[in-house]
């Protein structure tokens, strides 16, 4: 999943998701994460923001609970 994809997906969710008016909606926090875990330079650049290789460990366990 590219990390547009990512996004899109928990946008999604956070608009067509189930809505539980007890609780916050945490969609909004997800794409802050996700957004400081992206490649900047994807083109010659394959390190994540954090300086791991992307998909960094943040990434794929979001990746790994979206499916």
């Amino acid at each position: 999943m590219t990390h547009e994809e990512l996004l899109a997906s928990i946008i999604d969710y956070g608009q067509n998701g189930p809505i539980d008016y007890g609780q916050i909606d945490l969609s909004k926090a997800l794409c802050a994460v996700v957004k400081l875990h992206k490649c900047s330079n994807p083109r010659f650049d394959l390190l994540c923001d954090c300086g791991k290789a992307y998909p960094c460990s943040t990434i794929q366990a979001i990746e790994k609970e979206l499916k």
